[in-house]
């Protein structure tokens, strides 16, 4: 499980560290990142191997592909998709399409997301984040019981 909030700086090539954290809790997973957008939030999300194949297998299992939108859908799915290499020091390229389709910036920030980690430009997660009170709130709405 990813957890957590970890701030990095893309370097001037489009690099950027992924943070220690989740490399470690990487290293006992299978060998293989997948880098992919969001559908919902203008961030990226990098999911083990394991967990791509998931979502993927499950999209898969539950589509007609003979169906044109069906077959459209899957498609888009898959088309925003690059695979994710760390080099020897945990840097990865964050490839200028990426960084564009979420307006990333040079400040970047790491959530972990459970079984992923989200990818998300500083400022825009800041933006799009609910705040302490709103959290409260939503949590409150979804964890109440039913009267009794």
């Amino acid at each position: 499980m990813f957890t957590g909030t970890i701030t990095a700086r893309l370097d001037a090539k489009g690099r950027v560290f992924l943070p220690s954290e989740f490399r470690r809790r990487l290293a006992d997973a299978e060998a293989g990142l997948m880098l992919r957008r969001d559908i919902y939030q203008p961030c990226l999300v990098i999911y083990p191997a394991a967990t791509w194949q998931a979502e993927v297998a499950a999209l898969r299992a539950r589509l007609n592909r003979w169906d044109p939108v069906q077959a459209m859908v899957y498609r888009r799915f898959l088309s925003d998709v690059e695979p994710l290499t760390l080099d020897a020091s945990g840097r990865f390229l964050l490839s200028r399409r990426m960084q564009e389709l979420c307006h990333i910036g040079k400040s970047v920030c790491f959530v972990g997301a459970d079984d992923r980690i989200e990818v998300w430009d500083e400022e825009t997660m800041r933006a799009q984040c609910l705040t302490d009170e709103q959290l409260g709130e939503k949590l409150a709405q979804l964890l109440a019981g039913p009267a009794t």
